[in-house]
């Protein structure tokens, strides 16, 4: 990643792992998640964000910036159930608390405590009947204080506009702007937010210091990716890192040694047709 960036073809924050649980085939983003389990994620979460992170040459400083998502529960494309059409933009994920921290919020968790994860992306449902990306209880009362996250938040694209639009959740658009950056979302991936911050100051909705918040989370991680130092060792990762015979190598053993192979003992499969109970 630090090549890819040293070589002018990208920045230094990268949007991922995908971490939410593969809870419904139907979603089509399951094949980027390590699964259905929530501690195997949290430990695959980990393993990436600390790799992709962290670099003996410069221990101090981000080698790049990894971002946990989509915070949280967002495991659904489209569904035309119970006589409703529901798409990822508007739906309204109703979790329990025991099932939310127990299930859906630990891949997240261990990212920001195991992890030290610099950045979280909230998504585009809402949760118990708020917006992910206008809600200080995840963001704010959560991730930072309970998690003690200290990285920034971006929302992911689109996902602002939603607040208002898909969702309808503010009478106005600097309602949703004003809301949106007080839940502590840095980021505005989408137009959103340049859009209507200005009118949202000059009807006094907003303060200036509303943004000077979100711009500060952003700087620090900036900081921490030593794009204000002089050059150091990260700078000097050369783009021929990248596809090396070692780095491809390293994809291929894990590869190999993440594969599961079955054994069809005592001719248990193919399963019989018909009715019975299978378990």
């Amino acid at each position: 990643a630090r090549a890819i960036m040293n070589a002018g073809n990208a920045y230094s924050t990268f949007w991922a792992p995908v971490v939410n649980l593969a809870r419904d085939p139907r979603w089509g983003r399951n094949i980027e998640t390590p699964g259905e389990d929530p501690y195997l994620s949290g430990e695959y979460a980990t393993a990436f964000v600390r790799g992709f992170q962290e670099s003996p040459d410069d221990p101090s400083h981000l080698q790049a910036s990894a971002c946990c998502k989509h915070y949280v529960a967002n495991e659904m494309e489209d569904s035309r159930e119970a006589g409703a059409h529901w798409t990822r933009h508007n739906f309204d994920a109703n979790v329990t608390m025991q099932d939310l921290v127990d299930s859906y919020m630990a891949p997240f968790q261990a990212c920001v405590e195991k992890g030290r994860v610099s950045s979280l992306m909230c998504s585009y449902n809402a949760v118990n009947g708020v917006p992910s990306c206008a809600s200080p209880w995840l963001l704010q009362e959560v991730a930072r204080g309970a998690w003690g996250f200290d990285g920034y938040i971006t929302s992911d694209c689109g996902a602002e506009e939603d607040v208002f639009a898909a969702h309808r959740y503010t009478r106005t658009p600097e309602e949703s702007v004003r809301d949106i950056l007080r839940a502590g979302t840095d980021s505005d991936c989408g137009s959103f937010i340049g859009k209507h911050a200005q009118s949202a100051l000059d009807k006094g909705v907003i303060a200036e210091a509303d943004l000077d918040a979100r711009l500060a989370q952003l700087f620090r991680v900036r900081m921490r990716l030593s794009h204000f130092d002089p050059p150091g060792p990260l700078d000097g990762i050369p783009a021929s890192d990248v596809c090396s015979d070692y780095a491809k190598g390293l994809a291929r053993d894990g590869v190999a040694q993440a594969a599961a192979l079955l054994k069809n003992a005592d001719g248990a499969l193919p399963l019989p047709a018909g009715p019975g109970l299978v378990a």
